[in-house]
């Protein structure tokens, strides 16, 4: 396929927390240096279509006296197992209050008390209450301030409901991405010097999940095919307190109502979490799902629950008027008088592509921030509130590090390009999602994992190839992959960590 396009010094693929903070530091830079700089975003449905307009918690950040850094740090190596790299935990922590800075800066309205100071609270995991939040609803007070910042920028070309089918680089370190309307099933392509990934996780490879729908890997399939390395994929991290439903697309209950004294109780009404661990309703995510699944399976029963009647009426509306709201008009379930049925589902990607401290691949000119990146931050499992803070630090420095990079070296132009044909085979993504959510999820066992893996390689082997085929279907092919790498790596895996256990081991 032969096409014409247009010409950008950066094409950045995804419209979240990452993507939106680099388009406003790059435009940022280009001002301060008076440097001209073409940036194209691509969004693959609406610019707020993303896991950060849903994000509940909050952006963990250490500004009070009784705090420190150091807590901080401890805290975020605890989660991760240790496993961690500690220098990029250092920057990160280190550099957080910047990070709510800028935020603030860009127009954000974090929350405060009657007396006017911020109003910090505490999550699991957390020492200390260090969690900077906008109600219940952070991300999407944060989408909303990006998206009406960056909207606004010049220089700026904005691919609203355009999914990336196909990213290709050629000798001269020029990308070239093809692009699909998700709507009228439109094509059309642009080339880039430099390209970031920052389209979010792997949440569609499950049967329950807190992602969004679109949410199918595409960055971490896109950084493989170019040549860039993943690194430990298999560090899935599911949050406990996903809203009991028959739907695939699960409702997130904030652990920062746990914080607020929230109690985890099995179907008896028994409170359970301190039979697991002494840190009980706070203790990081991969204990909790644990040991919630533990419970689960001693009665067979599909949930828990969350009571957070002790809290009142009062607090509940205050605090976490849209959890509040949400139950009352989903559910009939006034959460201030009854409990929320609870289930574990699929929530974040610890793991993903390896990228410097600046967010560069191993690729020259390709980036990767946000989600889809391993960054080193989060080691074995994420401590929750890190996620929304790794995506604008490391938008931060890979802005700086592209602005000043030597791959910004031509003015818009046209170019043509050839594209390779796509052999996209008929696949099920239902049977993909089921096996994964039975064999590669909180609990895992080789067995069952190599019996999935060799499963794949005959689906991809053996299924035909279709004449025509879908956006779907181009996603589907995609996912199968991801998840043969995923499993892969699950299975390199010596011993239990954070988020990756399997009982065979």
């Amino acid at each position: 396929m032969t096409v014409k396009m247009e010409h950008y010094d950066v094409a950045i693929m995804g419209s979240g927390i990452a993507g939106l903070s680099l388009v406003n530091y790059l435009q940022e830079l280009s001002v301060e240096k008076g440097k001209h700089i073409s940036v194209a975003i691509i969004a693959k449905g609406r610019f707020d279509q993303t896991n950060t307009n849903w994000a509940q918690g909050g952006i963990a950040a250490v500004t009070s006296a009784s705090d420190s850094f150091q807590s901080h740090i401890d805290d975020t190596l605890v989660a991760g197992g240790n496993s961690n790299n500690i220098k990029i935990v250092e920057q990160v922590v280190n550099s957080a209050p910047e990070v709510i800075d800028d935020l603030i800066r860009w127009g954000m309205d974090f929350d405060k008390t009657e007396k006017g100071s911020f109003d910090l609270v505490k999550e699991g995991g957390h020492q200390f209450s260090r969690i900077w939040h906008h109600k219940d609803a952070t991300g999407a007070a944060i989408q909303s301030t990006l998206t009406e910042k960056a909207t606004k920028l010049s220089q700026v070309a904005y691919f609203e409901y355009n999914a990336v089918t196909q990213i290709e680089r050629e000798q001269s370190g020029v990308f070239y991405l093809k692009l699909q309307h998700i709507e009228n099933q439109s094509l059309r392509a642009i080339s880039a010097d430099t390209v970031v990934l920052a389209g979010g996780g792997i949440g569609a490879l499950y049967a329950k999940t807190t992602n969004q729908p679109i949410c199918t890997g595409d960055s971490i399939f896109f950084a493989k095919e170019l040549g860039a390395s993943l690194k430990e994929l298999c560090y899935v991290q599911f949050h406990p307190t996903g809203l009991y439903s028959d739907n695939q697309t699960t409702y997130l209950i904030t652990e920062a109502i746990r914080g607020a004294g929230a109690i985890l109780r099995n179907e008896k009404g028994e409170p359970f979490m301190k039979l697991y661990d002494e840190r009980a309703d706070l203790a990081p995510r991969d204990i909790v799902s644990r040991a919630i699944f533990s419970e689960m399976k001693k009665t067979g029963a599909k949930h828990v629950y969350l009571d957070a009647t002790e809290l009142g009426e009062e607090k509940i509306k205050t605090h976490f008027p849209t959890i509040y709201s949400y139950c009352i008009d989903n559910m009939g379930l006034d959460i201030s008088k009854k409990s929320i049925p609870v289930v574990p589902t699929q929530h974040y990607l610890c793991g993903g592509i390896e990228v410097s401290d600046s967010g560069k691949t191993s690729i020259e000119g390709l980036y990767a921030i946000g989600e889809c990146a391993n960054t080193g931050l989060h080691g074995a499992n994420r401590l929750a509130s890190n996620s929304l803070l790794e995506a604008v630090y490391f938008a931060k420095q890979a802005a700086s590090e592209i602005f000043n990079s030597k791959s910004i070296k031509r003015d818009s132009i046209e170019v043509d390009h050839q594209f390779n044909d796509l052999p996209i085979k008929k696949l099920s993504r239902e049977a993909l999602q089921q096996k994964m959510s039975e064999n590669a999820a909180i609990i895992k066992r080789t067995e069952n994992m190599h019996d999935m893996a060799d499963w794949i390689v005959t689906e991809l082997s053996s299924s035909p190839i279709l004449v025509q085929y879908t956006l779907a279907d181009i996603e589907t092919n995609h996912m199968y992959y991801i998840a043969l790498w995923l499993l892969q790596d699950a299975l390199d895996q010596k011993q239990n960590i954070g988020v990756h256990f399997n009982e065979t081991l």
